[in-house]
């Protein structure tokens, strides 16, 4: 037994404080580069699109522009997924050629990211990992401006060499050459009246071109734009700690017992079961055979109210399930969960299947429109969340591996449907059940929304209905129709708006067509 008066052992056991996470250094850079591509980027962004009345061609311009800066620096050798990105980047350009749109849109700026992260974050290190440290490096841009005032201030008072100095130096030696060309300038000017005549008409032509292109909005236009691009060319380093936490996240901690855990959780799936199960077979009785309804219910409310409340019932029922599986390794391996689990998603499939249903009434008693086409391809999206669910439950996988696949299945979907021409397939489908059902009035406002995707069909309706305009001025009707000389023309004055669809269909608003 130890004693007070005992000798202290000959090595103590001494426990290393904890290693502090380590610093990703800064790789070389090129300050004239980096200045020179930003400039690039903006004058870019500048000429696409200030000024412009909508995107259209400009957007397939700027985004391989942007690109093009990005490789330019880029600090990693050439890879497969470079390629990979690269590849889809050109598609998703190609379909901003054809029309432009939301999700259009989103996946170009996906995809820029990741064409980022993949030129300047460690190679070595899992392709995700490196579009991740992209995105924070867009949310800490504002760091990215001081970084580069001191990189600017350093070339300036001398602590850099090279070409960033020697451009700063000069410009600042060319400051008396300019001084004195202004003093002779106007001595002259005052002494000799065509001299005088030619300067101030070259100053008068300066000016102007200085308030016309140094507008106030277009500065702070400009401003923005650098301010996301920088951290595009030049983002900043984040080392493994930033990120190596996320493919080990922690299931919950054990709070009770295993056999408890196991019990309120099947007790929890065995109602909810029940409950979905009685709200299925009403569908199922109703809403699918079409068997009359109840004394009391009309169809037409039952079709129509509580969609959106089902859509977000079926998203609740992921995000309680994922919770319930984070559990402890003991419970999510229960093969009694997992049975009431895959029953319960086994409901919500049908569920989803009678939210498309839903959609169909809703066409039937109306019309095919954009926003119902869209909700059919979110169901197919959340129905492929519940697979990857599914696959989460019976093979215990992290939660990381469930959020990476619906990532993926988001950008999938995104991807996909920026080919589709959503807008056109639908007033087409208007049109032909126009021209089978004389009685199915077409929605005007929705076929002029449609802008040049809806052309084809609405010179078709107005074949069928002469009251019906190609073209629309009637702001009762719907939105008064864009000029389509510009959407439809590739010239020095529409270039920015052209879209290839317009180009297309622009034969259906030709006058005597």
């Amino acid at each position: 037994m130890t004693t007070l008066i005992d000798p202290p052992a000959e090595h103590p056991t001494v426990i290393p404080p904890p290693a502090p996470p380590p610093v990703a250094t800064e790789p070389p850079y090129s300050l004239p580069r980096i200045l020179l591509g930003l400039i690039l980027v903006v004058a870019a962004f500048d000429v696409c699109f200030w000024g412009a009345n909508e995107m259209g061609f400009s957007l397939a311009v700027f985004i391989p522009v942007l690109a093009g800066a990005i490789l330019v620096d880029r600090e990693n050798p050439w890879r497969r997924s470079t390629m990979a990105i690269l590849a889809l980047l050109a598609g998703a350009c190609w379909a901003a050629v054809v029309e432009t749109g939301t999700t259009n849109t989103l996946a170009l700026l996906i995809l820029v990211l990741a064409l980022a992260g993949d030129s300047y974050y460690n190679p070595s290190d899992p392709a995700w990992t490196r579009w991740y440290s992209q995105c924070l490096a867009l949310a800490f841009a504002p760091g990215r401006i001081f970084w580069l005032s001191a990189r600017m201030a350093e070339a300036v008072f001398g602590k850099a060499s090279g070409t960033a100095s020697r451009v700063v130096a000069g410009a600042l030696l060319a400051i008396p050459a300019l001084v004195l060309a202004l003093v002779f300038g106007s001595l002259l000017a005052s002494g000799n009246a065509v001299f005088g005549t030619w300067t101030g008409n070259f100053f008068n032509w300066l000016w102007n071109a200085f308030v016309n292109l140094f507008d106030f909005w277009r500065v702070v236009m400009w401003a923005f734009v650098a301010f996301i691009a920088l951290p595009l060319l030049r983002p900043g380093q984040f080392g493994s700690y930033w990120w190596r936490w996320i493919p080990s996240l922690p299931r919950w901690p054990e709070l009770i017992p295993n056999n408890g855990a196991i019990f309120s959780s099947a007790l929890v799936l065995v109602v909810l079961n029940l409950m979905f199960g009685v709200a299925n077979i009403a569908d199922a009785m109703f809403l699918w055979s079409g068997a009359p309804l109840p004394a009391g219910e009309e169809y037409k409310a039952y079709v129509h109210e509580g969609f959106d409340t089902l859509i977000f019932t079926v998203i609740l029922t992921a995000l309680v399930l994922t919770v319930m599986f984070q559990q402890s390794l003991g419970v999510a391996r229960s093969a009694m969960l997992k049975v009431l689990a895959l029953l319960w998603v086994a409901q919500n499939v049908f569920l989803i299947a009678s939210c498309a249903l839903r959609v169909h009434g809703y066409v039937v008693e109306s019309q095919l429109t954009v926003l119902r086409l869209s909700c059919l391809i979110f169901l197919a999206l959340v129905a492929a969340g519940f697979a990857v669910l599914t696959a989460k439950i019976l093979h215990e996988c992290s939660i990381a591996w469930l959020i990476g696949r619906c990532c993926i299945a988001v950008f999938v979907t995104f991807y996909i449907t920026q080919f589709l021409d959503l807008a056109g397939y639908a007033e087409n489908y208007n049109v032909d059940r126009m021209a089978r059902e004389p009685g199915h009035h077409i929605d005007t406002w929705k076929l002029y929304e449609a802008g040049p995707a809806g052309w084809p069909a609405a010179r078709r309706a107005h074949e069928i209905d002469p009251s019906i305009a190609v073209l629309n001025e009637d702001t009762t009707k719907g939105p008064v129709t864009a000029n389509p000389v510009r959407l439809a023309q590739f010239d020095a004055a529409h270039w920015r708006e052209f879209s290839l669809r317009a180009y297309w269909n622009r034969g259906a608003v030709e006058e005597g067509k």
